[in-house]
């Protein structure tokens, strides 16, 4: 999902959200918590009229991330074993491009014939 700015100032950028939670997969748990990121803030988002092409022409992009590396941690199972658990951990966040749905409106389409 893409977010818009408002009069030019992109009010909650595009950063890294931290939360702290246990890990749980096939009924086996961190015993502590873990790290979990996310990317989290607005993006640049616009429509604007193009006499050239006759169209409105989108552009977006979405907060994403950037950098990322595998992290590993322990889970406990209900029989006492343990295992090794891998997950994704965002080390940055930017605003990428991405493709707007409805790329360009052309006027023509959008009159009615009488």
């Amino acid at each position: 999902m893409c977010f818009s700015f408002h009069l030019g100032t992109l009010h909650n950028k595009c950063t890294v959200q931290k939360n702290s939670t246990f890990l749980v997969s096939n009924g086996c748990i961190s015993s502590a918590p873990v790290e979990i990121t996310s990317c989290s803030g607005l993006c640049e988002t616009s429509s604007i009229y193009s006499a050239e092409a006759n169209a409105l022409v989108h552009s977006c992009s979405c907060c994403q991330e950037m950098t990322t590396t595998k992290k590993e941690a322990t889970l406990t199972c209900p029989d006492g074993s343990n295992i090794s658990h891998s997950y994704i951990y965002i080390g940055s966040c930017g605003c990428k491009a991405s493709d707007c749905s409805g790329q360009s409106t052309s006027l023509r389409r959008r009159r009615r014939r009488l």
